[in-house]
């Protein structure tokens, strides 16, 4: 199961060389109370594990994971987690198999002691276990020297130190994350130390322990003047000076920055001899800089000027009952969108209502789903949201599962159900997918009032949650929610004003224009930013400067400039006065969080701009403070985002070109790490864009390839060609892979020309042996163009190459070249060709028991006798065909084959049958969501209803059919591309 490779015994080895440290080594015991014989795991450095003093024999690296996951985490784990966790790429089945010969191996190594195993969890005796982090972690609240000392011991290097599972991804994720969180605690620890040791007079211990502190993170600039001073007051000045330069030289290579202020001074006062040997405690370094105070900005401004518009949104939330309402919010930039948006959501909170807020971000405008995921994520992260998610069917969730991970709770309660995925080619999966979304973010908004689910800055948004958001729009229906949707008009583009037309033409949807502000609204702000402590403003000067723009008003006040002060100031030189006030600190974590691009994790932008936790967290609280960012309190973490997109474009623009780079370097870098290591279409084209950003452009290239991939199995078929494009551009070496995806996107999209340009230049550089794939979608298309001599070519050659060859790939392209080459024959009338075609497709498809070929094979088969009038060959094939659709997890299969068998029914003269067909056939396409195939089939269902005389039946299905062909892109006789091609059958 992936662990196969590690053979014969795994040893749990000893070290006992401690790097980087002068501390004399003190025994192990002295963290606890002498004790017995007993457990002993180390994982402070390479994992070690002792029974009784000697290490722990086992023969598989997984049998060591979970001893150390159970006594890490110091809870019981569910056997079926621990099976997800370690073996993820295998069935349930081999799964638990493997856990259950893993946990025997590991009982037998360990004795039968401390393993507590039963039919449902595996748990970790407590009593005779020593774990060296535990004692670690006991240690970070102690004050003495000599528990801090031997704490500092067990550190021997990092968490797991070379420890990894290279088939268990989601373990590593685990170890990265805890990883960061030891390197904490040994910080805290020799921190305590260095001062505990300093305070007691042992100045040789405070520099060791203070040189540990600098080598485990040498960016921590408090660290580094602890040292400095440290080694000062030894009487070591060239040794403070050297640590100086090398403090200059780490933070000019890794962040592109020069040491803060009061570093230099402690630098300058070292050189001087103005820190003289064991002279006092050294805790922070002597400065003669003084730091300003942080000016408070105003407090929160009243929202003035907006009560009818304000009103007007909450009257459609008021509304949104039983059925949800649309509202729309418009305006120019700096105009208020977000201070509306938030205005309605603390009236709906405070109402009871629960809100969904996301933004788009101009420089995440390819990122498919970008907005969507945000909303999801937010709401999936919440407390109560897997209760709320299981009125959901299982199919649903398996969809959205697709675009955000579900809650760990729903994934052990729904994967025993879960089904497998939908192909990637069917189009009805398209709609499923955007119906999980309308569904979830109805279900994680419900409550006793109806709740709200708001999208702003949609001017920036791709198009495939632009075409979600139309979606859910459409389907308010018996969802009690309010979709608020707030864009600029004058930044839409082409698909985005026609996004906007869509959307504002909607019935019963509510549009608000946001206005400049008039006077009496200047005096209101002037008298609150008064109130708040700030200086008398010219109410006229500054209306006609700002001419009413709020932004204006808003950074005009928080400036404190009076509005008489001669020329007018413009926006951008406001935003620059506020930004070039703020903290040395606070303006390099501020040009992390504006490289990032977007709100932005606490985590993420402590590791970006290299600052230690410390001081990013004194920054983001004083960039609160300046009301610069805001904490996005709705967040499942620690969250900020600029408090307006021109601050993150004017910090941007403040940050020098060489440290751009640097930080979209280090940032694509953490984005590819730790736990952001997911395979997300979103976070690819993050990663990919900083890379570009960074001048990395091969690594750029391979990321916007892999995430246009990605994107074409959510069906956002643009965004996944412009990525695909772009990493073509980049000089990504795989010509002919990224063609060739090129080619299926386009076919996708209808864009036959651009469809076969994209795989003849595959065709062109492809290997031997990747060429019959090709072939056959180049076949494929001109099909679908309606040249059908260009077609037969194409898969003509397609067939003789892969008859020539027998690998199992092979085999099932060679199947599904020959069903096509039947569907080409039949258009073109060759019915004996059809025939001949079908019937050497369903041998090789029985030979390599291909059930899904060789029920396409049948149902040609099937459509060919009955073009020729044979109706009993043609219902004995159908048949086939249907029973073979059972156990085919495209439901496409299944209804198709019901769909043919009925019409075959018809022609006999069966008309019961047939209806009895379809009906079954539709409660499939309703199930499972497949709305482009229920299209076809309410079609079909009509003209047999209307054929056995029942017309006002017929009527009501063919009603039916006609809505669900517009929902989907078209009428009967005029089908998108990737609608025909199912209802062609």
């Amino acid at each position: 199961m992936g662990d196969a490779c590690h053979c014969g015994r795994i040893v749990s080895h000893r070290s006992g060389n401690v790097t980087g440290s002068t501390v004399e080594r003190v025994p192990l015991r002295l963290m606890t109370r002498e004790m017995p014989p007993g457990l002993e795991i180390r994982a402070l450095g390479p994992l070690e594990v002792l029974v009784d003093g000697a290490p722990l024999v086992v023969d598989t690296r997984k049998a060591l994971a979970i001893l150390v996951l159970l006594a890490v985490e110091r809870r019981a784990f569910a056997r079926d987690e621990l099976a997800a966790l370690l073996w993820p790429e295998a069935d349930d089945e081999s799964a638990r198999g493997a856990l259950r010969r893993t946990l025997s191996v590991l009982r037998a190594a360990l004795g039968d002691r401390w393993l507590r195993v039963d039919r449902t969890s595996v748990g970790l005796e407590p009593d005779g276990t020593w774990i060296d982090l535990v004692a670690l972690e006991a240690a970070v609240r102690a004050s003495d020297v000599a528990t801090l000392r031997g704490a500092a011991e067990l550190a021997r290097g990092s968490f797991l130190a070379g420890f990894t599972l290279r088939d268990s991804p989601d373990f590593d994720d685990w170890r990265a994350t805890r990883a960061s969180a030891v390197e904490r605690s040994v910080a805290g620890v020799l921190d305590l130390l260095a001062a505990a040791a300093e305070a007691g007079g042992d100045i040789a211990g405070a520099v060791a322990a203070a040189s540990r502190r600098v080598d485990l993170d040498p960016l921590d600039e408090p660290a580094q003047r602890r040292l400095m001073a440290l080694l000062a007051r030894s009487g070591d000045r060239g040794g403070a000076i050297r640590r100086y330069r090398a403090c200059v030289a780490v933070l000019e290579r890794e962040l592109g920055v020069a040491p803060l202020a009061e570093t230099t001074e402690l630098y300058e006062a070292i050189r001087d001899a103005r820190v003289a040997p064991d002279h006092g405690p050294v805790a922070e370094a002597p400065s003669a800089v003084a730091v300003p105070p942080t000016p408070a900005a105003p407090g929160r401004l009243p929202h003035v000027g907006r009560d009818l518009e304000l009103a007007s949104v909450l009257a459609a939330h008021g509304s949104a009952t039983a059925d949800g309402r649309l509202a729309v919010v418009t305006g120019e930039a700096g105009i208020g969108k977000s201070r509306l948006v938030e205005a309605v959501a603390d009236a709906v909170g405070a109402a009871g209502g629960r809100s969904l807020i996301a933004r788009a971000f101009a420089s995440e405008a390819g990122i498919a789903y970008g907005p969507i995921v945000e909303l999801l994520r937010t709401g999936l992260a919440r407390p109560g949201a897997a209760a709320r998610l299981r009125a959901i069917p299982v199919a649903t969730l398996a969809e959205l599962s697709r675009l955000a991970p579900l809650p760990d709770d729903v994934v052990r309660d729904l994967a025993p159900r879960l089904p497998a995925e939908a192909a990637g080619d069917l189009p009805a999966a398209r709609s499923r997918l955007l119906e999980a979304v309308a569904s979830a973010l109805a279900a994680l908004t419900a409550g006793p009032v109806a709740g709200l689910v708001a999208v702003e800055d949609l001017q920036w948004a791709d198009d495939a949650s632009r075409e979600a958001l139309v979606w859910l729009a459409r389907r308010l229906a018996g969802r009690p929610l309010l979709l608020l949707l707030a864009w600029r008009p004058e930044d839409l583009d082409e698909l985005g004003t026609s996004f906007a037309s869509t959307v504002e033409a909607l019935p019963g949807a509510t549009a608000v224009t946001l206005h400049r502000l008039d006077r009496p609204d200047v005096e209101r702000l002037v008298s609150a930013a008064v109130s708040a402590g700030s200086p008398q403003h010219g109410v006229d000067a500054l209306l006609a400067e700002s001419e009413g723009l709020p932004l204006y008003l808003v950074e005009a006040l928080a400036a404190g400039t009076s509005g008489a002060e001669g020329p007018a100031r413009s926006v951008r030189t406001l935003l620059r006065e506020r930004l070039a006030a703020v903290s040395e600190t606070a303006t390099q974590v501020l040009s992390a969080a504006a490289v990032i691009g977007r709100s932005f994790h606490l985590h993420l932008v402590h590791g970006t701009s290299g600052r230690s936790e410390d001081e990013t967290i004194g920054a983001l609280e004083e960039l609160v403070r300046r009301g610069i960012v805001r904490e996005l309190g709705a967040s499942p973490e620690a969250a900020f985002d600029f408090a307006h997109a021109k601050l993150r474009d004017a910090a941007y623009e403040a940050t020098s070109l060489a440290r751009r780079r640097l930080l979209h370097r280090r940032t694509a870098d953490l984005l590819r790490s730790g736990s952001w290591s997911r395979d997300d279409a979103g976070r690819l084209v993050q990663i990919a864009t900083h890379e570009l950003e960074a001048g990395r452009d091969a690594e750029a290239a391979e990321a916007f390839r892999e995430a246009g991939i990605r994107e074409r199995a959510l069906y956002a078929n643009r965004e996944a060609a412009g990525h695909l494009e772009t990493a073509l551009a980049l000089g990504h070496p795989d010509i002919a892979g990224v063609q060739l995806a090129l080619g299926e996107i386009r076919t996708a999209q209808g864009d036959y020309v651009g469809a076969i340009a994209a795989l003849e230049a595959s065709a062109a550089v492809v290997v031997a042996d990747a060429l019959p794939a090709v072939e056959f979608r180049l076949g494929r298309v001109h099909a679908r163009r309606g040249d059908l001599v260009t077609a037969a070519s194409h898969l003509d050659a397609a067939i003789e190459a892969l008859e020539q060859r027998s690998g199992a790939g092979d085999a099932e392209l060679l199947v599904r070249s020959l069903v096509e080459r039947a569907v080409v024959a039949h258009r073109a009338g060759d019915l004996d060709r059809a025939a001949g075609a079908a019937s050497r497709a369903l041998a090789l498809a029985e030979r390599s028991s291909d059930p899904t070929g060789a029920g396409a094979a049948h149902r040609m088969l099937g459509l060919v006798a009955r073009e020729r009038g044979d109706l009993d060959a043609a219902r004995a094939s159908l048949g086939r065909s249907l029973a073979l659709a059972e156990a085919d997890p495209d439901a496409g299969a299944f209804i198709a084959a019901r769909n043919a068998l009925a019409l075959v029914e018809a022609a006999a003269g069966d008309l019961s049958a047939a209806i009895a067909l379809l009906e079954g056939a539709l409660e499939a396409c309703r199930r499972t969501g497949e709305r482009h195939l229920e299209a076809a089939v309410e079609n079909n269902l009509a003209d047999q209803l209307q054929a056995a005389g029942r017309p006002d039946e017929a009527m009501a299905h063919l009603k039916r059919a006609v809505t669900l062909f517009a929902e989907v892109g078209g009428q009967p006789g005029e089908l998108e591309p990737e609608i025909w091609k199912l209802v062609a059958w």
